[in-house]
């Protein structure tokens, strides 16, 4: 973990702490945060820590607990299953609002990042695939043009992702993910809103369906 620079800590903090759960480096869902051994990691008092705790909490990423400390959200099945029935909701409507407005430039974009997707299946790439796939996510929020839906997304997004870090999900399952992806680019490159919606939210009601039956 490398250390901040004495400008804008807390904001620097939020993102190398943010980057680091989500990445799964040091901890797993559920695990206590030790905010002593942060300051240490990331050579800043933790005053600059504890503010980016507070934002990570309200992000729903990080949990405080009077008197026990702070924990890395847990993998809750019911939690997540609620989540998804959000996120099949905003991101249907973000993949249609994208099939109106995408530009070349963004389905090149679209594309390469399916492609990038692809090439971290065949040797299991898993760290490389779920980052690649969460920018996906995040273009295709952003392509909305809806910076109130994108943001809620990518609040969703997070949390689905700190409470599904798992070492063994197959490569067979990501590369179907892939191929989901690529079909939701494909509808959007056309202009047809409907079927980005459609692919869109069958793609979430398939994730959803693997992870409840974890």
């Amino acid at each position: 973990m490398k250390t901040l620079q004495k400008t804008n800590l807390a904001e620097q903090a939020y993102a190398v702490i943010h980057e680091m759960l989500l990445a799964g480096e040091h901890v797993q869902p559920g695990d206590k945060i030790s905010v002593e051994d942060l300051s240490r990691r990331l050579g800043v008092s933790r005053s600059p820590v504890w503010t980016a705790i507070a934002r990570l909490e309200a992000e729903g990423i990080i949990e405080v607990r009077p008197r026990q400390g702070v924990f890395f959200i847990g993998f809750n099945r019911e939690r997540l299953m609620e989540i998804f029935v959000v996120r099949e909701v905003l991101e249907g409507a973000a993949a249609r609002l994208a099939a109106e407005r995408v530009t070349p430039a963004a389905l090149a974009e679209l594309r390469q990042s399916v492609e990038r997707q692809r090439a971290a299946v065949a040797p299991e790439r898993q760290e490389i695939y779920a980052a690649e796939a969460t920018r996906f996510h995040k273009l295709l929020a952003d392509l909305s043009g809806n910076a109130t839906m994108a943001g809620m997304i990518e609040r969703l997004w997070a949390q689905t992702r700190a409470m599904c870090i798992r070492p063994d999900v197959k490569g067979a399952i990501l590369d179907k993910r892939a191929d989901e992806h690529a079909r939701i680019v494909e509808a959007v490159a056309v202009g047809d809103g409907a079927a980005a919606e459609a692919e869109t939210r069958q793609h979430i009601r398939r994730i959803a369906a693997e992870i409840h039956n974890l």
